[in-house]
């Protein structure tokens, strides 16, 4: 059944085929759908049919299919979940909105900003929501930030710094995040990408004016494992940001620090700090412990992903909020390769 102009499906339940049984889907979407009230996860689809067999079998899932056009060809499919390799993430994103499916894409929604915008392209053609998994935004503490930035509560922020520092033990050891081809770029689209999404969003998505940056390849690497970037906002203020899966120290981190004309406020643990009657004044509000954080915040943006479908919820995480963050992806490497400022717009 096709859902209505752009919006809520007509059926109860919200019908899910999930694209590509890895590790994302396996610990993330799989359980978090299975979880989500109002959503049915119908169907399981990877190449590796044995393999999809196997999780639809742990999970109770009752299709599996190894070609993406037969989950495609069922009319009773309203939205499709894709947890494939970047590489993959345009062509079945647009095969799916050309039949009439609603898209959630695992981040980074593509591997550029062309891809990105041809994905819009299709969505905005077949008249379908297409939206990328922007998990972060999610959590109640950057939530919080948000709301401290919006009122104005730090002033006028001046200066962003953000980063996300990984052990190299750590990395995520599929092996197509090695590949160029496959990927489409190494932590700036894994780990970057998350957190100016993140830190973006958190500012009121200020438009950018120019971005410098360098990266950093292992020997022999056919994809950078460490990246730093300055922008300038159109605001005047200005952002850094961090990342690497190179880290040699003995735990990973990962920070949003503001700072403003009347206060600052450190993400990850939230702390705020406001200059109130002459003196500085902690105002951090108190949050309930997460029994895990991530997996929480996966659940509240699929969770959402189905509000909006089943009861015409705003959206967050559009695929018009992801096009100027793939432009800065690709802004980052230019800079990068040509070791000069790129200019936004």
């Amino acid at each position: 059944m096709r859902s209505p102009r752009g919006g809520a499906v007509a059926r109860k339940d919200l019908r899910v085929g999930l694209v590509g049984v890895g590790a994302a889907a396996q610990v993330n979407h799989i359980p978090a759908l299975k979880r989500t009230e109002g959503v049915e996860l119908a169907a399981l689809v990877d190449r590796d049919r044995e393999k999809a067999a196997r999780v639809a079998q742990k999970f109770g899932v009752p299709a599996v299919h190894a070609r993406l056009d037969d989950l495609l060809a069922d009319d009773t499919i309203d939205a499709v979940d894709i947890c494939t390799p970047n590489y993959l993430h345009a062509p079945i994103a647009i095969a799916a909105l050309e039949a009439g499916k609603h898209v959630l894409c695992e981040r980074p929604l593509a591997r550029s900003h062309d891809e990105a915008a041809a994905m819009l392209k299709a969505a905005r053609k077949a008249d379908r929501r297409l939206m990328c998994c922007v998990q972060h935004r999610f959590r109640p503490d950057a939530q919080l930030l948000r709301k401290f930035v919006e009122k104005g509560d730090l002033g006028e922020i001046f200066f962003t710094k953000a980063g996300w520092l990984r052990q190299r033990t750590e990395w995520d050891s599929d092996e197509w995040r090695r590949q160029k081809r496959d990927s489409g770029g190494g932590v700036v689209l894994d780990l970057g990408f998350q957190m100016l999404d993140l830190t973006l969003w958190i500012l009121g998505s200020p438009a950018v004016s120019s971005v410098t940056a360098s990266v950093h390849r292992a020997r022999k690497g056919e994809v950078e494992d460490s990246a730093s970037a300055f922008l300038r906002l159109e605001t005047g203020a200005t952002l850094t940001l961090e990342v690497t899966w190179g880290l040699l120290m003995e735990k990973d981190f990962a920070y949003v620090n503001v700072f403003g004309s009347g206060g600052a406020a450190l993400l990850n643990p939230l702390r705020v700090h406001k200059a109130m009657h002459g003196s500085l004044v902690n105002v951090t509000p108190t949050l309930e412990p997460s029994r895990n954080q991530y997996r929480a915040s996966v659940e509240a943006q699929l969770a959402h992903f189905a509000d909006v479908l089943r009861r015409g919820v705003k959206p967050m995480g559009l695929a018009e909020e992801i096009l100027p963050v793939m432009e800065l992806m690709d802004a980052v490497y230019r800079s990068a390769e040509q070791g000069r400022e790129v200019r936004i717009g």
